[in-house]
């Protein structure tokens, strides 16, 4: 007994008043702690959690959305072990059952309606659906007027089909200061891009985006759409041409190294212009806000101490094979990770004042040591996701055909090595099809035909439209963007 009581003392006189450090706890003080996450997940709460398994842990107060990793907590409590999160005490009264939350991006939402009933909205920004899926009136639309709680008052849009879903409107603080809105830059790597000058107008007049950094590579017909922006637009865009090149075989899997590079280059000349985030994108996707906020406002709500803000991806879904303006004939994206074609891990937005960061490829940033920048994922925010990155990829059909021709000069070993059944059902087609070609076949519109442009069609349609088997109608999801007030300047 007497030995015993040695070594709790021990253990009580080794801890330590600093908020991030190894802490030995008893067993008694268990039932303080629940567990709220394994490793490399994001932490759905705010407040004191601890990092690490059995009885050594780190602690710290972090916000909702941090990662459960070491880039969070400091140190490594148990090397070489897999560890979990685990958020103190009993989760209090919250405020979401007095109908009140106030969330992590600075704005108070007050629960205003059922479905099928009434909401009262002073501010009229009422935002309609359940979870991390909603829909939002422009802002202050429905200003001090009654609003049925209903998909007829959102244009018909249902952004949970067949769920249960409610009605919030923000509540307004007459004394609070204009929200923060930090500058922001994207930098891209862009080939032939399909409607560049749509691309820009959006993210540059709509998102709010003080910059972007364009590595242009092959694309003939640039500067006929660079022209057609106005001289405001060209000043904030800043163009590197890269020399006329073929895309080389196994371009898969070089593209990221000159993503990379572009992203290393945009950072430094973030620095130098005082821009303070930056976010690598394609000329393929969209900085979508559910709320039609600014970007900047966005990763204001981030914390200081965080270098990275990771923003989920969604995919775009077609209504057909004839879709020509991608970016304005969409109407619904797939919310369904596991039956996306392509990526589903997201994109990381980096604070530029971080030296330390380094691109990863283009979806994170690490340190120079290969260690992951300490990062809040923004999908574990309390209504879901205050930004999303809608994937409109290989839109056009014609943009598909030319792009995978191109592709099926990658090697075979290449092939089986890339993870996305799309993209490898794409390359195998057009690698058959251009065996056929060079030998001098024609290919002629009849059934079972698989190198005519109706097989083709169909073989696209199989994965990008609501076709595709594997995509649910309760996956989809309604996006609403003004292309018209977008595309008049207003």
């Amino acid at each position: 007994m007497a030995g015993a009581l040695l070594i709790l003392a021990s253990l009580l006189a080794t801890a330590s008043g600093a908020s991030l450090r190894r802490k030995q706890h008893l067993e008694a003080n268990m039932g303080m702690w629940r567990p709220c996450g394994k490793e490399g997940d994001a932490i759905a709460e705010e407040g004191q959690v601890r990092f690490g398994v059995g009885l050594t842990w780190v602690e710290s107060n972090v916000p909702r959305g941090a990662s459960c990793a070491i880039s969070t907590f400091g140190e490594d409590p148990s090397p070489g072990i897999q560890k979990m999160c685990e958020c103190a005490g009993e989760q209090s009264a919250s405020l979401m059952e007095q109908h009140l939350v106030k969330d992590d991006m600075g704005l108070t939402w007050r629960k205003c309606a059922s479905e099928g009933e009434d909401c009262g909205c002073d501010s009229g920004t009422i935002r309609f659906g359940n979870t991390a899926r909603w829909v939002v009136t422009e802002k202050g639309a429905a200003q001090g007027s009654h609003l049925s709680c209903a998909t007829e008052s959102f244009s018909g849009n249902d952004p949970a089909l067949g769920q249960k879903k409610e009605c919030w409107c923000q509540v307004l603080d007459a004394g609070a200061p204009p929200p923060a809105n930090p500058s922001v830059a994207i930098v891209l790597l862009s080939r032939r891009a399909p409607d560049l000058k749509t691309w820009l107008q959006y993210h540059l007049d709509y998102m709010d985006v003080k910059h972007v950094f364009m590595d242009v590579e092959d694309s003939p017909h640039f500067d006929e759409a660079w022209q057609s922006l106005s001289k405001a637009d060209q000043d904030r865009v800043t163009v590197w041409k890269a020399p006329p090149r073929m895309r080389p075989q196994d371009d898969y899997t070089t593209l990221q190294g000159r993503q990379t590079a572009a992203m290393t280059r945009a950072k430094t000349a973030c620095k130098q212009m005082g821009i303070d985030w930056l976010l690598h994108i394609d000329d393929d996707e969209l900085l979508y806000a559910p709320l039609h906020r600014p970007i900047g406002e966005i990763l204001a709500s981030v914390p200081q101490g965080f270098g990275q803000a990771y923003v989920p991806n969604v995919e775009a879904i077609y209504g057909s094979s004839d879709v020509k303006s991608c970016f304005t004939e969409t109407s619904k994206v797939n919310m369904n990770r596991y039956t996306f074609v392509s990526y589903a891990n997201g994109k990381a937005a980096v604070r530029v004042a971080d030296d330390q960061a380094i691109p990863a490829g283009p979806h994170q940033w690490r340190t120079p040591e290969g260690l992951e920048v300490s990062g809040v994922h923004l999908d574990a925010e309390t209504f879901g996701s205050p930004l999303w990155l809608v994937h409109f990829e290989s839109c056009p059909f014609a943009r598909w055909e030319d792009k995978f021709w191109e592709l099926g000069n990658t090697s075979p070993e290449k092939v089986n090595g890339i993870p996305f059944k799309f993209y490898k059902s794409s390359i195998k087609r057009m690698q058959y099809c251009r065996s056929r070609s060079e030998a001098g076949e024609s290919f002629l519109e009849k059934d079972g035909e698989e190198c005519s442009q109706a097989a083709l069609k169909d073989l696209w349609s199989h994965w990008k439209t609501a076709e595709n088997p594997a995509i649910r109608q309760q996956d989809l999801m309604p996006i609403t963007i003004p292309w018209d007030k977008i595309k008049a300047g207003k």
